[in-house]
């Protein structure tokens, strides 16, 4: 059914998703793919939320996320519902790096740290005695740095918790929810007790012939993924279409914006501050004062000579290290079109919980940073004859500790509003993978327990 365009009259429609970014968008065609109809209004001129792309001088650069990791479950099937191709990275792609110890050292095949140069005889001894150690966790929300050392000793613990932190969330491990930010990896130990016991059962869990996922990225960014999200949709995408109230009204809910849309459900696909703004009264002062981190992203662009960078996918920095990068993506060499012919692209990102202090620096000061701090990692002055520096508006989720009991807060409150749920990257994982996830438990919760909250628990 067409939605009627003329203000002010209200027009069914089963489902409303409130937010275009990719939570939003995924959402939604995931809906479409079960056959059931779903609107989502965008306030903002163009899909994608936190998802854009720059193109400068003929060099692509991806503020946000720039990869998906396919195939996925979840997410395979939405993007070939959509009918969304990417380009597989080449195999050079699974070549990573860690910055420790003053320089880059590469992470192979696992168990990699166990015979990296980045830890010592005494740390590798101690991670390959992790199936044996018995260490209950507390009964308190377990922050991820004391849960990777409790698992795997101080050193490799510290030096794990940093990278998976910093790669991710640009976050500060010793605040961050080991469950609420990284629960597969908690989930092994649960499983089997062991981290690496957890991870050998997995692996012979796996269907045989299971493909194993590789790197895949748009050649024309991200953004190109969301408008091809969109336009799947149709007219069941509305952007520019800024949502001001979301009311119960009996057994359907009201969506109340330039137009009035009347739905079964209605799912919020914003962060939980702005959801806090239009949401019934008892529930917005659950979702406001989330802790967010602001980043800055600096691109570096210039001729293969200038910038003699490995062909992979970057490094990440390690703790106590003597640069500020988090880490450094080397774009250019896993995907397509991101430098002109014969030249490199590198995205460094700074800032975040690990190191707010760094977002005081002008640009300029940014970029003289970064250029310094790549040269040191790969041992070769850089110069660069391109450089961006991109601020995040919006600041990435901190799922601190704490954050498990948060979502159960709102479980209970989405309880008294039945048809009323919540997803995106403010709640249960900020990755694609994870948007794609829960927007199928989304959908599976509107289809078999349609009265049911959802985007609260696991």
């Amino acid at each position: 059914m067409s939605i009627n365009r003329e203000a002010g009259c209200s027009m069914p429609t089963d489902v409303v998703v409130v937010g275009g970014g990719f939570s939003g968008l995924l959402t939604a065609v995931e809906f479409a793919r079960r056959g059931i109809r779903a609107t989502v209004v965008e306030a903002a001129d163009r899909p994608g939320g936190v998802a854009r792309t720059v193109r400068e001088d003929g060099y692509l650069l991806e503020p946000a996320a720039g990869t998906f990791l396919l195939p996925h479950p979840d997410l395979s099937p939405i993007l070939h519902t959509a009918g969304i191709e990417l380009v597989e990275s080449p195999p050079t792609a699974r070549r990573r790096w860690v910055f420790r110890h003053g320089a880059i050292h590469e992470l192979r095949e696992s168990p990699a740290l166990a015979l990296s140069p980045v830890l010592s005889l005494r740390a590798k001894l101690r991670t390959l005695r992790e199936p044996w150690i018995h260490t209950p966790p507390p009964a308190q929300d377990e922050s991820l740095l004391h849960f990777a050392c409790r698992r795997l000793g101080p050193e490799t613990g510290t030096l794990i918790a940093n990278v998976m932190a910093h790669g991710v969330f640009a976050g500060d491990p010793s605040v961050m929810s080991a469950r609420a930010a990284f629960d597969k990896m908690v989930a092994l130990e649960d499983e089997a007790g062991s981290l690496i016991r957890g991870g050998m059962l997995r692996m012979r869990s796996r269907p045989k012939g299971t493909p194993r996922a590789t790197a895949r990225t748009a050649p024309e960014g991200m953004a190109s993924v969301a408008g091809a999200l969109a336009e799947f949709l149709g007219d069941r995408y509305r952007g520019s279409w800024p949502a001001t109230s979301v009311r119960p009204d009996g057994d359907h809910w009201i969506v109340e914006g330039p137009e009035t849309l009347t739905a079964d459900s209605v799912v919020i696909a914003l962060a939980p501050e702005a959801a806090s703004r239009i949401v019934p009264d008892d529930l917005a002062p659950i979702l406001t004062d989330r802790p967010t981190a602001h980043v800055a992203i600096v691109g570096l662009g210039a001729r293969a000579c200038d910038m003699p960078i490995p062909p992979g996918f970057g490094f990440l920095t390690g703790p106590g290290e003597p640069i500020h990068a988090l880490g450094m993506l080397f774009e250019s060499e896993y995907a397509a079109n991101r430098a002109p012919q014969g030249c490199r692209m590198v995205k460094a990102i700074y800032g975040g919980d690990a190191d707010p202090r760094i977002m005081d620096l002008t640009d300029d000061e940014l970029v003289a940073t970064a250029t310094r701090e790549l040269s040191r990692a790969i041992g070769v002055e850089v110069r660069p004859s391109y450089s961006k520096v991109v601020r995040q508006a919006s600041g990435i989720p901190q799922y601190r500790q704490g954050h498990p009991a948060w979502l159960e807060e709102i479980y209970t409150a989405l309880c008294r509003h039945p048809g009323l749920r919540f997803t995106g990257w403010g709640y249960r994982g900020i990755g694609v993978s994870s948007l794609a996830t829960d927007a199928v438990r989304v959908v599976d919760e509107t289809i078999f327990q349609p009265n049911s909250p959802i985007g609260a628990v696991a």
